[in-house]
């Protein structure tokens, strides 16, 4: 019987027939899963930014339906772009369609700059030389400290920043302001793509927003304001005679009286047939600036054709004094186009009762202002 024996030796390994070839092969799939996995997370960062995007612009949409002002909507659009461009400081200059100039300038801060300082000056750089382009241009552009001519180089030094990012907004097709962000220091060129694509998205919306709140705010201002004044209409100023009364009645300080004003201006008729219809409006403009350095707005109102409002309060006597200025205002004479004008006014004035109501208050007014043109006086007082 034979008897076997082992040999103990190192391992040969295999030839499969492809030598070192085998080991390239690996190497060059294990390359290619791994290109695949870094696509895939690739893919997976850019799903996850738009999904982030998106929610943001929703957020953007949902909170502007309930603001009520131009600068609710941009402070909106300032909060939005501070968190999608991971900015410290945003400002956001809000243009008036029409004239072309600031209306209002909203910023968030850092603790750093000073918020109100730094709107004025965004509001007043914007169109200044260098960066006029962002009246007319739908664009985005970085400033940088190496590369920023004058007026760029300000708004650096404001916002204490190396780069910011401008992105001018339009909202069908008209320039309705910017938003001015300032740059982290950039990680790497892909996540400044990424600032890029979130800022393009951010803009076209913001720009519609922004557009969309100037038009409520003009409908309503429209619907509350005489056309050719600006001043409060009838319906609003007899609210304001309201709450002043309410105040009135709260005993607050610097409402023991409460009087309704009425004047009527003489004449403007034959101005009409003289000038036209823009040569009367031009009067009853130059009449409600002259007023408004008399009066407050919110105490003013237009209602109707040759008839103006004001509301006095304050100690006992205060209508009749106001009244009083108001006639010695408006008789000054006017330097209009056509040429200088004086006018002429009668004016009623009511103070009020206990317990009286803001209509009752205005009719005593109207009829003392009638009764002035009666009788032709100056100033006739109901009570």
């Amino acid at each position: 019987m034979e008897t076997g024996t082992t040999t103990q030796g190192t391992a040969t390994p295999v030839d499969d027939g492809r030598g070192d070839g085998g080991v390239a092969e690996l190497a060059a799939a294990l390359e290619s899963i791994e290109s695949r996995l870094a696509g895939q997370t690739s893919e997976l960062v850019r799903l996850r930014r738009n999904v982030e995007l998106s929610q943001a612009l929703l957020d953007l949409h949902v909170a502007c339906t309930r603001q009520r002002s131009v600068a609710g909507t941009a402070r909106q659009v300032a909060a939005i772009a501070s968190a999608l461009l991971r900015a410290g400081v945003v400002v956001v200059p809000v243009f008036d369609t029409k004239a072309g100039k600031p209306l209002l300038g909203v910023s968030i801060g850092d603790g750093i700059v000073d918020e109100n300082h730094l709107a004025d000056v965004a509001c007043r750089l914007v169109g200044e030389a260098d960066l006029a382009w962002m009246r007319t241009e739908n664009r985005l552009a970085v400033l940088t400290l190496d590369s920023a001519e004058p007026f760029g180089a300000t708004l650096l030094a404001e916002l204490h920043a190396e780069r910011a990012l401008l992105a001018p907004l339009f909202g069908q097709g008209e320039f309705v302001g910017c938003i001015v962000a300032k740059l982290p220091k950039s990680v790497s060129v892909v996540d400044d793509i990424g600032l890029f694509e979130a800022a393009g998205a951010l803009q076209n919306h913001a720009g519609d927003l922004l557009h969309l709140a100037l038009v409520l705010d003009e409908l309503r201002r429209r619907a509350l304001h005489d056309a050719v004044t600006g001043l409060p209409n009838l319906a609003v100023y007899e609210q304001r005679l309201v709450r002043a009364l309410a105040r009135q009645a709260a005993k607050q300080d610097g409402h023991r009286e409460v009087a309704s004003i009425v004047l009527q201006v003489m004449g403007m008729g034959r101005v009409t047939e003289a000038h036209g219809a823009t040569g009367a409006q031009a009067v009853l403009r130059e009449i409600a600036a002259r007023l408004l350095e008399i009066a407050p707005e919110h105490d003013l109102g237009h209602l109707g054709a040759s008839h103006f409002a004001l509301i006095a309060h304050g100690e006992p006597g205060a209508g009749v004094d106001l009244a009083r200025t108001a006639i010695q205002t408006l008789e000054e004479p006017l330097d209009l186009p056509f040429g200088e004008l004086r006018l002429h006014c009668h004016v009623g004035v009511a103070a009020a009762t206990e317990s009286e109501t803001a209509g009752e208050l205005l009719r005593r007014a109207e009829t003392a202002a009638r009764i002035a043109r009666t009788t032709d006086e100056q100033l006739v007082v109901d009570g």
